[in-house]
């Protein structure tokens, strides 16, 4: 097999993931859109005036601003609530156009592709913005330096341009510093940077914490996991019992095997690397995803929601894609070619498909709130007040986005009927509200703040509401 015939397969494998994914979106918009964090995010673009950033993180707006836009157009509600679940997807397919046929850096292009499906399944049913943009962001650096070794030049404005696309990641993710410290460590040992461009950049990712305290204070979630940090390095002698690994066993060997596949593409690359002479290469592809790992054990060792720890485990897939999509492009032998775009095809179509079949996994809860709402209506009651405890399942289980999750909802069907339902549990003050005010995370949110009506009036009283 020829070269380029090589490396066209590759690009067109790493195309055919972006779009599945779009499909996938598209079929499942109303759910991405509208399940737990996303839900709030969607709800504050829609119903709020201006541009939010979520946790500071300013380099993740683009799926905001195609809503604003769309809004201006005079776009439905269902319609907007389609385009936010494919906008996430289409951010980082323009990250492997840019990098596959602007820079002609293939290693980048492949490496995005890799990274978007490797370890997904939860986390693509609930797009929030910081894990997910870590799947494709640092590609940007990635790609630009590999267009850069091409042209066999790296002037002072390459490292300017570098340390700039570097940025964007280490903004986007609290644990961007260490994906980008093992980008830029990888690619100086690929021999594609310039020493002192290296050290700017490295010196760049260790500081980021540091400067991001004092740039951007943490969240409250934030300040948690730092403080669960803290609190896991103490009692790191009793790692078997954190919940964190069982997680990872229980989705990797047993329930799911979401990380199987990354597991094996790492064992098969530091093989591969061994083989091709460049031992220490796969020595530290393994050494940066075991670190990463072990300080996702640690931040989640007393567990979470199981999307939110799949949130927090996913960007190792960044690593781990470099890392094979650099030994994969390095192959010449033909035969060994063929083995590999085998191998390739057949990793890339299992993930795929069980990303697909992760839908299952929320239908249930989807399902649940809207008959809560329909029970709602039926009974005339507009504001309802649900038991929220009792579950029967764990992604089945409602909680506090369920305001906006039912809000948007109801309003894509009918949206002169809007329906909001809350939790018993959370004491919620919806008796003193007006009719274009919800209650989300204790505070008061209007509903048509941004004045584009999306919205109707919700009226009381609230109303308890048997779960069918």
């Amino acid at each position: 097999m020829s070269d380029r015939s090589y490396r066209l397969a590759l690009l067109m494998l790493g195309h055919g993931v972006f779009m599945a994914f779009l499909v996938l979106s598209v079929e499942h918009g109303l759910l991405r859109s509208t399940f737990g964090d996303t839900a709030f995010q969607v709800f504050k673009w829609i119903s709020q005036p201006g541009v939010s950033c979520e946790a500071h993180r300013y380099t993740a707006v683009l799926p905001q601003l195609v809503i604003k836009g769309a809004m201006l157009l005079g776009a439905g509600l269902s319609t907007m609530l389609v385009m936010a679940s494919v906008a996430h997807v289409l951010v980082g397919y323009a990250v492997f156009l840019l990098c596959a046929h602007a820079w002609k850096a293939p290693v980048a292009a492949l490496g995005c592709a890799g990274a978007a499906v490797l370890c997904s399944r939860l986390a693509f049913y609930s797009p929030a913005l910081e894990a997910n943009y870590l799947l494709c962001y640092p590609f940007l650096l990635v790609g630009f330096v590999e267009r850069q070794v091409r042209l066999g030049d790296f002037p002072p404005r390459a490292v300017l341009t570098a340390v700039l696309l570097s940025l964007i990641s280490l903004a986007v993710h609290p644990a961007g510093w260490m994906v980008m410290l093992f980008i830029v460590v990888f690619m100086a040992v690929l021999g594609w940077l310039p020493r002192m461009a290296a050290m700017a950049l490295a010196a760049l990712a260790l500081a980021w914490p540091l400067l991001a305290r004092l740039l951007f204070p943490p969240t409250v979630y934030e300040a948690g996991l730092y403080a669960a940090l803290v609190e896991g390095l103490k009692s790191f002698g009793g790692m078997s019992g954190w919940a964190s690994l069982d997680f990872l066993v229980v989705h990797t060997f047993t329930a799911s095997t979401t990380y199987l596949s990354a597991l094996v593409v790492l064992a098969a690359l530091v093989v591969g690397w061994w083989q091709i002479g460049a031992r220490w290469v796969g020595v530290f592809s393994m050494a940066g995803t075991l670190a990463f790992v072990l300080v996702f054990l640690i931040a989640f060792h007393r567990g979470d929601a199981a999307v939110m720890m799949d949130r927090g485990v996913l960007p190792v897939a960044t690593i781990i894609a470099l890392s094979a999509s650099a030994l994969v492009l390095r192959m010449n032998a033909s035969r060994s070619r063929v083995v590999v775009l085998i191998l390739v095809f057949g990793i890339l179509l299992i993930k795929v498909r069980d990303i697909s079949f992760a839908s299952r996994s929320f239908a249930g809860h989807m399902a649940r709130v809207d008959k809560l709402s329909q029970q709602a209506l039926d009974a005339g009651t507009r504001r309802g007040l649900v038991d929220c405890v009792d579950a029967d399942g764990p992604r089945d289980a409602l909680g506090w986005a369920l305001p906006v999750e039912s809000l948007l909802r109801s309003s894509a069907r009918n949206d002169q009927q809007p329906v909001v339902l809350t939790c018993a549990n959370t004491k919620p003050t919806d008796e003193e509200l007006r009719e274009d005010e919800i209650v989300v995370l204790d505070l008061r949110w209007r509903c048509n703040a941004a004045g584009h009506g999306y919205f109707g009036p919700v009226p009381g009283p609230v109303r308890p509401v048997a779960d069918p």
